[in-house]
């Protein structure tokens, strides 16, 4: 309830910085402490589905109570959609050019005095940087006409926010049920269904992000069906959503050619009518932004910056981010895709440093798919930065604190699992001291339930996999190996049984 009451506080409070800053700081230490109690817990699978996809439907139900509070980028979705269903190309022009005007009306240009939203020379409008073109690639292009038509084809938050809803719902459904596949820990799962910042800014501001969010865990889904291509196709849609999950190409390893041309064929069938109706004007606001962004001048890089100053920040993070990215690549397990990705996104955002709190949305929902909680900081980061008028604090005391404080703490934890590593000889730790294990339904509860958390930190993973002849009631050991290992996952005759081997 503390964290649905955070949710409600944020949604109806716009342009109350302070009090949306604390309410959403207050909802994720909430968060953290249900984690910590549903980490020891133990309920039914019914009970499971019950808090889970219920407190995920109840906080989007929530942030459904009131519009947009604290982005204005849904105006220009319900705009691009608009501009789409008249016949025209979308990237051609900028809003505020005259062969448009015939397509505003008062919910995006409105004719009330004085102004009550961005004034531009003699316009009034709801849409930020009305001058520039669309930045949007095709894929949200594409969802934003399906969204107003869903709607009835009218000018309306609601659809939006609406669709971002089921869009949430269905993320939490497809992580819950790949958790019971896999034998992985259930709670994990609320690291994003009953995450405050989700509920905010994919439910009540509408961000498209959500959408690529659900392309990201189908393409992982896929990866670890060994599905490559079909991979490329959800990553594709991903990129042609939000472009910065190109660096999830990092999980194709050594042999990406698969991946690769999925990815290429939604690239190129998205953009390609566009580029032969607009030419380089496809491009949209992207090299803009950038600039606006303080990319190429290195104040945008909040972390390198503090500690190289800008002008070298500007030159060195772009080349961090690049070995960083080779490396995931080169070192990636086909077994773990979840893992290399968690960390190629979480690299991106910790050297990026982006000022908008839905960024990492991405990193949300792959922490859940992980259980890498060392991230979570990361994720809350640019909510402080974003609504930093709100603090009692300097902007620098905001980007330690934020950015700095979350760098910290991964690389902290990071060293300390590697430590620990090493000194136990083994690889399969994970946070916590938590091992992955494959279990069946009664390895879990003789009675059938299922175990919320995961195995005690004394029990790890490492245990003997054996094929079983059901017909001839027996059984015959295949080697030890590592629980939830692709050995012991290929077949369903296969299963884990997992050894206390802490003594």
């Amino acid at each position: 309830m503390v964290v649905a009451t955070g949710v409600g506080v944020f949604v109806h409070s716009p342009d109350r910085h302070a009090v949306q800053v604390w309410s959403q700081v207050a909802a994720f230490a909430a968060l953290l402490a249900l984690l910590r109690v549903l980490r020891g817990a133990s309920f039914s699978h019914r009970g499971v589905t019950v808090l889970l996809l219920g407190g995920c439907a109840l906080l989007q139900v929530v942030a459904l109570t009131a519009g947009p509070s604290s982005s204005d980028d849904d105006y220009r979705y319900v705009w691009d959609a608009r501009v789409q269903l008249s016949g025209t190309d979308p990237y051609r022009y900028a809003p505020a050019d005259p062969a448009l005007a015939d397509l505003r009306t008062d919910f995006t240009f409105p004719s009330e005095r004085p102004c009550p939203a961005h004034r531009t020379d003699e316009l009034c409008t709801h849409l930020n940087r009305v001058t520039v073109h669309t930045i949007y690639p095709p894929v949200a292009e594409g969802a934003f006409v399906g969204m107003r038509l869903l709607g009835g084809d009218r000018d309306d938050h609601r659809p939006l926010q609406v669709t971002a809803a089921a869009g949430v719902l269905a993320v939490a459904v497809l992580l819950l049920w790949r958790a019971r596949r896999r034998g992985l820990p259930e709670w994990w799962v609320a690291v994003w269904a009953l995450s405050p910042l989700v509920a905010v800014e994919a439910t009540n501001n509408a961000h498209i992000d959500w959408l690529a969010v659900l392309a990201v865990v189908g393409g992982l889904l896929a990866l670890e069906a060994r599905r490559s291509y079909a991979a490329g196709l959800a990553f594709g849609a991903a990129v042609a959503t939000k472009l910065f999950p190109v660096v999830l190409l990092a999980t194709a390893g050594r042999r990406p050619w698969r991946i690769l041309a999925g990815v290429l064929t939604v690239l190129v069938l998205g953009y390609l009518p566009h580029v032969l109706t607009v030419g380089p004007a496809v491009l949209g606001y992207l090299p803009g932004y950038l600039r606006e962004e303080e990319y190429a001048g290195g104040g945008r890089y909040l972390v390198t910056g503090l500690l190289l100053g800008d002008q070298a920040a500007a030159v060195l993070t772009p080349v961090l981010l690049a070995v960083g990215l080779l490396v995931l690549w080169w070192r990636a397990d086909p077994d773990r895709p979840d893992l290399t990705a968690v960390s190629a996104v979480g690299l991106y955002l910790a050297l990026t440093t982006p000022n908008y709190p839905w960024y990492p949305l991405l990193l949300v929902v792959l922490v859940a798919a992980t259980g890498r909680l060392r991230w979570l900081w990361l994720c809350l980061a640019p909510t402080l930065t974003y609504l930093a008028p709100g603090l009692p604090w300097s902007w620098d005391v905001t980007r330690l604190v934020g950015y700095g404080g979350a760098v910290a703490l991964v690389l902290v934890a990071s060293v300390r699992r590697a430590r620990s590593a090493a000194a136990t000889g083994q690889s399969t730790a994970t946070d916590g001291g938590q091992r992955w294990a494959r279990h069946s339904s009664h390895d879990l509860d003789p009675a059938g339930g299922s175990s919320i958390g995961s195995l005690p930190s004394s029990s790890p993973g490492v245990g003997t996999c054996m094929r079983t002849d059901h017909s001839a009631s027996s059984s015959s050991e295949i080697g030890q190996v590592e629980c939830g290992s692709s050995a012991c996952r290929r077949s369903s005759r296969l299963r884990c049984s997992v050894r206390d081997t802490s003594t």
